[in-house]
């Protein structure tokens, strides 16, 4: 029978399970990854296998006779036993995580990445779960507080540890602070080419709406200094970052380089494409693209957009508020996928096209708001 681990929680999981598994095939122990939820397909290796029950791009619950059949089979069955929409740390629902029977030890992972930030923007159920207890362990809480690593404790041994441990007496439950950006030191001397795009023809504006004041300042400037405030941020970690704007010749962009778009009137594919070129020509090793009519998306956010996508070792990343969203950021193995786009396919389609490659920064939804409109701009 196979020595069965389920992991729970939220920021890390999936990594966490890949290091066990290239820890036990090194050890010559064949392996297999199943989940009680939810996923990505991945394509098998040396003593490491993936099952599961096909859904769409991913892979479900298998079923009660094929997962005891697994467990035959295999010398080790590592269970994804939680979901967390990509939130690096979790309030679990009554019916949260789904533990498999049997299982011979739960591990509970939360993800440091989560600190600092606002706790209503990282922690999934925060705004729908009990949280009772929380909520009396650190008075005046909302979801704008900071996450702490007190905090990010005691959701962890409040909601996780202790009812897993009661439910499950004599399994051993194990906590795992999952640390992202553990190797940020290494992408000292990495190059990112941040790039804001500014072509289109505002059609539905009527005019130009990358001029409009908003909060006393351009529609554009507010991406621009976001850009420019995350280049200074990441020169502190040694990250050196060159800003962009694609089709801004007409504006006042100090500070970032200027490029021209002969094909800004073809959508936003003549931007992504030329913003890529210049990455090209700089020799980056990412690209990342905002656009010019986001005006919400701060400096700070950026910054740690380009830091996690960095660390992940993935080749793509992107905003994300139940989809994927703009910005987007791409490793220089994607360019040639950049480089092929036409029209109006933005970048983020080649993350649909591979969601499992790509790394995702959970954002509140208001960060992506886009100005298209009038009506738009006067929410502002």
């Amino acid at each position: 029978m196979s020595h069965i681990i389920a992991v729970v929680g939220a920021g890390g999981k999936s990594s966490y399970i890949e290091r066990l598994a290239d820890d036990y095939s090194a050890r010559g122990r064949r392996v297999c990854v199943t989940s009680t939820t939810h996923i990505y397909k991945q394509p098998d290796r040396e003593n490491v296998v993936y099952r599961g029950a096909e859904a769409g791009e991913k892979l479900a619950w298998p079923g009660n006779a094929e997962f005891c059949r697994l467990c035959r089979e295999y010398d080790v069955v590592l269970v994804e036993a939680d979901g967390s929409r990509h939130c690096p740390i979790k309030i679990p629902a009554e019916h949260e995580p789904v533990i498999p029977d049997p299982v011979d030890e739960i591990v509970a992972v939360m993800g440091l990445q989560a600190l600092g930030r606002p706790l209503g923007e990282v922690c999934q159920r925060f705004g729908t779960a009990d949280t009772r207890e929380l909520r009396a362990a650190f008075p005046r809480l909302d979801g704008d507080s900071p996450v702490t690593r007190e905090m990010m404790d005691f959701i962890s041994q409040t909601y996780y540890l202790e009812p897993l441990r009661r439910k499950y007496p004599g399994i051993p439950v194990k906590y795992v602070r999952n640390n992202l950006l553990l190797s940020l030191p290494e992408q000292a001397g990495r190059r990112v080419a941040l790039v804001l795009m500014t072509s289109g023809s505002s059609r539905r504006f009527g005019d130009n709406k990358l001029l409009y004041p908003i909060r006393g300042r351009a529609l554009f400037r507010h991406g621009l200094d976001a850009l420019l405030g995350a280049k200074l941020r990441l020169e502190q970690d040694k990250i050196e970052a060159e800003v962009f704007v694609t089709g801004g010749n007409s504006l006042e962009c100090e500070g970032a380089e200027v490029i021209d778009n002969p094909d800004r009137l073809e959508g936003i594919a003549g931007s992504i494409r030329h913003g890529t070129e210049a990455a090209m020509h700089r020799r980056c090793d990412a690209v990342l693209f905002l656009a010019g009519d986001q005006p919400d998306f701060p400096a700070e956010d950026v910054a740690r957009l380009v830091r996690e996508f960095l660390c992940s070792g993935k080749t793509m990343g992107c905003a994300y508020a139940g989809h994927p969203a703009n910005p987007g950021i791409f490793s220089s193995a994607c360019y040639p996928g950049l480089l092929g786009l036409s029209g109006d396919t933005g970048a983020i389609n080649l993350i649909r096209r591979k969601p499992e490659r790509a790394h995702y920064y959970p954002v509140r939804p208001e960060k992506l708001f886009d100005i298209d409109t009038l009506t738009d701009a006067a929410d502002f």
